[in-house]
C-alpha cells in the first residue's frame, strides 16, 4: 500500500466515523458506513479477497445479531417486558438495594443465555418501563443503569457465544467454544463477583434505599398487545386512558 492509499484510507475512515457520530439532519448511520466502505474499495484499500475473508469471519456474528433482534421483537410482542417489570418490582419488595442486585442478576442472565447485544436489546426497554412504573428520578436511575451495563458487558467473558467479539476472535485463533469456557469460566466468574461488589460499594450512596409500594397502581398496568388496534381495547381501559371514570 502506497502513501496516498494509506492517507486516503485513514481520511475515509475518520470522515465516516465523524458522520456516524454527528448524523446531520438525522442521517442514518448506515449511510456513511456504506459510503466509507465503498470508497475504501474504490481506492484499493481492500479487494474482493479481503471482503470474502471478512465475510467468512463475521458472517456468524452478523447472523447472531439479527437473530437477537428478532428475539427481542418477539419477546416484546407478547408482553414479556411488562411481565419481567412486574416481577422485578414485586421481588424488590420496596427495597432499592434489593432491586440493585436483581437488575444486575437479570443483566447477567440475559448475557449468559442470549448474548451481550441481546442483553442490551432486552434489558434496556425493561429498565425503562420499570423506572417509569416506579417513578424514579433520573439521578436515581444512574446506579442501576451503570451497574447493569457493566455487568452485562463483563458477563460475556466466560461464554464464547455471549459476545460477538468473542465469536470473531475465537474463529480467528482457531479456539473452540468449549476450550474457551473451560479456561475462562472460573476466573471470569470470580472477577464478575468482585466487580459487582465493587460497583455496589461505589454506588451505594446513590442507590435509593426505599421504593414505592410494588402493588401500587400504575398507568402501565394495562398490558395491551403491541399489534392490537387501540379500538379493540376493553372499554374500561379506554375510559381510564381518557381520564374519565
Amino acid at each position: 500500500m502506497d502513501l496516498f492509499t494509506a492517507l486516503a484510507t485513514v481520511f475515509t475512515f475518520l470522515a465516516a466515523m465523524a458522520f456516524i457520530l454527528w448524523r446531520p439532519n438525522g442521517l442514518n448511520e448506515a449511510v456513511p458506513a456504506l459510503i466509507g466502505g465503498l470508497l475504501m474499495f474504490a481506492i484499493g484499500s481492500v479487494n474482493l479477497s479481503d471482503l470474502a475473508d471478512i465475510a467468512e469471519h463475521v458472517s456468524g456474528a452478523a447472523i447472531t445479531i439479527i437473530a437477537t433482534m428478532v428475539m427481542a421483537i418477539a419477546l416484546q410482542s407478547f408482553g414479556f417486558f411488562h411481565w419481567i417489570t412486574d416481577k422485578l418490582q414485586s421481588y424488590a419488595k420496596g427495597s432499592g438495594i434489593r432491586l440493585f442486585w436483581l437488575i444486575n442478576f437479570l443483566c447477567f442472565l440475559m448475557t449468559l443465555f442470549f448474548n451481550n447485544d441481546g442483553s442490551i436489546l432486552i434489558t434496556t426497554p425493561i429498565l425503562i418501563l420499570l423506572f417509569k412504573k416506579i417513578g424514579l428520578k433520573k439521578h436515581e436511575q444512574i446506579p442501576y443503569l451503570i451497574s447493569g451495563a457493566i455487568i452485562a458487558t463483563a458477563s460475556s467473558a466466560p461464554i464464547g457465544v455471549s459476545n460477538v467479539v468473542n465469536l470473531i476472535a475465537l474463529q480467528m485463533i482457531g479456539l473452540d467454544l468449549y476450550a474457551q469456557t473451560e479456561m475462562m469460566l472460573i476466573p471470569c466468574l470470580a472477577g464478575l463477583i468482585f466487580l459487582a461488589l465493587l460497583l455496589y460499594a461505589v454506588l451505594y450512596k446513590r442507590i435509593p434505599k426505599t421504593l414505592p409500594d410494588p402493588h401500587a397502581k400504575s398507568p402501565l398496568h394495562y398490558r395491551a398487545h403491541p399489534l392490537r388496534d387501540r379500538h379493540h381495547e376493553p372499554k374500561k381501559c379506554r375510559r381510564n386512558r381518557n381520564g374519565s371514570a
